[in-house]
């Protein structure tokens, strides 16, 4: 049965992409700082290391989020839920990981991170539903929303994530002018960023999961 409210799974899932994208920050700082005379460091960190531990982050906080990110107070375990062909769910994941290293190559993409974390959470939704709608015997189910619901969500990662680390990232430097902190701007831009983008998966989630509890 699904619950009024899918707020247990928001707040879990803005909790792990914040603590994500802080730690993402603080190792790319630490990292830079230990080679600071490398030119190619910076360079592969942004277009391979990064990417993929924001991969990682958005996994976890899909999986942390499960059940009440389809909108249900009990579910089976996760474990239980992995297909059968154990390479067949590392594939989908690795697919998901690679899309991530490849899309930012893309020009739409190239400039809009944020739409690209909501897409890529979406992404690894739709890919726990698969397993969540199999093992229920759910064959009926899709991770399709409707065409509406596909537009409303498309609106939403193009323009949440933007404005939320827009507004981060005057709110910081506001913050570093005043009470010098470094690097403010850049933390509270991407934190609020990434927290856009949780209720953009978490509405994705509870369409899915409206499927199963009709």
């Amino acid at each position: 049965m699904l619950p009024l409210s899918p707020s247990v799974g928001m707040l879990e899932l803005m909790l792990v992409l914040v603590l994500g994208v802080s730690l993402e920050l603080w190792l790319g700082s630490w990292l830079a700082r230990l080679a600071y005379d490398n030119p190619v460091f910076p360079r592969v960190w942004d277009s391979v290391c990064a990417p993929l531990l924001r991969s990682a982050v958005i996994m976890a906080a899909v999986l942390a989020a499960y059940p009440a990110l389809f909108g249900f107070r009990a579910a089976p375990a996760l474990m239980s839920l992995m297909p059968s062909e154990a390479a067949r769910g590392g594939t989908l994941f690795g697919l998901i990981y690679l899309g991530r290293v490849v899309a930012p190559l893309l020009p739409p993409l190239h400039m809009r991170p944020g739409m690209l974390d909501a897409v890529q959470g979406m992404c690894a939704v739709a890919v726990v539903f698969t397993w969540f709608a199999d093992y229920l015997g759910a064959v009926s189910a899709s991770v399709w929303p409707g065409l509406l619901s596909a537009l409303a969500l498309f609106g939403m990662s193009v323009l949440l994530p933007a404005l939320a680390a827009g507004l981060g990232r005057d709110f910081g430097a506001h913050l570093d002018s005043r009470y010098h902190f470094n690097g403010l701007d850049q933390l509270l831009g991407r934190a609020l960023g990434m927290v856009a983008v949780a209720p953009i998966m978490m509405l994705y989630g509870y369409l899915l999961g409206m499927q199963l509890g009709m």
